[in-house]
């Protein structure tokens, strides 16, 4: 007889898919519905990566708990494509973006807004590209991944202050919120373990310290000048 595995893996992916829904509601999913949501076509690529990527993440959990171990790990590379389109249509639609709104405020701060979503791409990356080095090492392997959900859902987070207006500084208020999903996991940890795993500590500080510096630095002519050179090189 086997022990029934704790389903708060399988909760938890679908937890991140209800605040991307959620969070998505009312700036994609209701204009799209009522025909009234218009953007370039790699801002839907991009959309149905994220959520194709979130939708497969609550399959993988519940294969891990059910013991589809075998199917789960070839599903995991169907998984680390969708991560590599989610990188370059992430920087493709941050482009379109800042150039969106450099034209609408006319001011700079877009150029510093655009190296963080290039920064945050590039953390989601690395995130996938070590769970994948690690894949063999399942304890790992799972943190990381959640790791990368967790870093992927910044932009659900923020959208967030539509529903909640009032909220001082939503930028940095909504920031702290999407950080505060690794009080969660550590928890869980610590309850099921009492001890919290290197992966959560390590990657989880690195996050959290990416975060604190693109808040930090993001309107200094330090950032935005860097903005102009990636955009420029990106392009439209």
């Amino acid at each position: 007889m086997t022990t029934a595995r704790s389903p708060f893996y399988v909760l938890l992916t679908l937890a991140f898919l209800a605040i991307a829904l959620a969070g998505f509601s009312t700036t994609f999913f209701i204009p799209l519905a009522r025909g009234t949501f218009t953007a370039p076509p790699v801002v839907y690529v991009h959309g149905v990566l994220v959520f194709g990527w979130l939708l497969l993440f609550v399959a993988q959990a519940q294969m891990v708990r059910s013991r589809r171990v075998p199917l789960h790990r070839r599903a995991g590379w169907v998984g680390a494509a969708i991560a590599a389109g989610i990188v370059v249509s992430g920087v493709a639609v941050g482009a379109f973006a800042t150039h969106r709104d450099l034209a609408q405020s006319g001011e700079t701060w877009p150029y510093g807004q655009f190296v963080n979503i290039v920064i945050e791409m590039i953390v989601f990356g690395a995130f996938v590209g070590a769970a994948i080095a690690f894949r063999r090492r399942p304890e790992v392997h799972k943190r990381l991944l959640i790791l990368a959900t967790i870093s992927a859902l910044g932009p659900a987070w923020f959208r967030f202050r539509h529903f909640m207006p009032f909220v001082p500084n939503p930028v940095v208020t909504f920031s702290l919120v999407a950080d505060a999903m690794l009080l969660v996991i550590v928890a869980r940890d610590w309850l099921a373990t009492r001890s919290v795993h290197p992966a959560y500590l390590w990657g989880g500080a690195a996050m959290f310290g990416v975060h604190a510096i693109e808040l930090t630095v993001a309107e200094s002519a330090a950032w935005t000048g860097l903005g102009r050179v990636l955009l420029a090189a990106v392009g439209r």
